[in-house]
């Protein structure tokens, strides 16, 4: 009988992966693990930015209703005699710190919106140059460290503590328990606290952000710049269709008639020796004139922003005066591209108007 013979396959025995092998799941992993950095980095993104909004709505909410009541104030019967004592008082300031006598001869209305523009700063401080009384209840760490983050902090620290703390004109604060503690820290080691965002930074407070539309020498001539206010300014409107209408950005809220450019060509440029329109912002260090006014014949609202996830800003320090930072000047022009990721309270990110 013929036999088969049965072929045992011969196996060989395996005591590992072979090195190309390992190599392509190695490189699986570190796809892995960087798609899953990037995906937590992100989330984490996201949930700063959002926390960011939401500090940010707050605060201009509030900023809002200070601003509100200052106003009212204004225009209350007990503030009056403030108002008439601050006016009477103004032309003599103006001709004793410029020594130029010509200021005798501004109108009253003028006059009026010159004195109610100080009260304005005096508020609503955006540094050491703008209100005394503030400094001093603030104590000697207002203003003057500029060590830690070349500035950064001032004007978040003037900022929180005038909503919280400050009873100028008997407007009455909020109190420090309108922030939770991740809304606030002191960042610069000063004492003082400031408004931070979502990235534990001070957020920036420009009471007249002038430069932003005019962030050339700063004239009354110069253009307005949509493109560029428009990075922290959603829904500027448009220039007007008729050459015969006003661009609407080329307004003074406080000067709606446009007195003061009127004034300014009657006099011959007397006005333009108080208004902004040099390389730099100046403001006597001796508070006898504390400072210039914003750029004249400009549109301006209080402007609160966060750099965002980069931390670039893409504007001058608040506290920046040589640069023009007190006006928000832009860093350079065209604008950098570090202030896109910006959020502010007058954009759509924030949730402003």
């Amino acid at each position: 009988m013929r036999r088969f013979t049965t072929h045992q396959s011969v196996r060989v025995a395996r005591r590992g992966f072979t090195i190309v092998e390992l190599m392509v799941v190695i490189g699986i992993l570190l796809f892995l693990i960087a798609t899953s950095a990037i995906v937590v980095r992100n989330i984490g993104n996201k949930a700063r930015e959002k926390a960011t909004m939401a500090t940010i709505v707050k605060v201009n909410s509030l900023l809002t209703q200070r601003i509100q009541a200052f106003h009212k104030t204004l225009e209350s019967g007990r503030t009056q005699k403030l108002l008439q004592s601050r006016a009477s008082g103004k032309r003599s300031q103006l001709v004793s710190t410029t020594n130029n006598k010509k200021y005798n001869v501004l109108s009253q209305p003028v006059i009026e919106i010159l004195v109610r523009k100080d009260l304005f700063r005096e508020q609503f401080p955006q540094f050491i140059g703008d209100n005394t009384q503030v400094n001093a209840l603030m104590g000697a760490a207002a203003g003057d460290d500029m060590t830690g983050d070349n500035g950064a902090s001032i004007s978040s620290e003037y900022l929180y503590y005038t909503l919280t703390q400050y009873d100028g004109l008997g407007i009455a604060p909020v109190g420090e328990d309108a922030f939770t503690s991740s809304e606030i820290r002191d960042t610069d080691g000063d004492g003082l606290k400031e408004i931070v965002d979502g990235w534990g930074r001070p957020l920036r407070f420009y009471r007249w952000p002038t430069r932003l539309f005019r962030p050339y020498q700063g004239t009354s001539n110069d253009p307005i710049l949509r493109e560029v206010a428009g990075t922290l300014f959603s829904g500027l409107p448009p220039v007007p269709s008729l050459p015969s209408e006003p661009d609407p950005l080329t307004v003074d809220p406080d000067d709606p008639l446009g007195r003061i450019a009127t004034e300014n060509t009657r006099t011959g440029g007397l006005m333009t020796g108080i208004f902004n329109n040099s390389a730099n912002y100046f403001y006597d260090s001796t508070l006898a004139m504390p400072c210039e006014y914003a750029v004249m014949s400009t549109f301006s609202m209080p402007l609160v922003v966060s750099a965002g996830e980069d931390g670039i800003l893409g504007i001058h320090e608040p506290s920046d005066v040589p640069n023009n930072g007190i006006l928000a000047q832009p860093t350079s022009l065209p604008v950098v591209e570090g202030i896109y990721d910006n959020i502010s309270n007058h954009n759509q990110r924030a949730g402003g108007r």
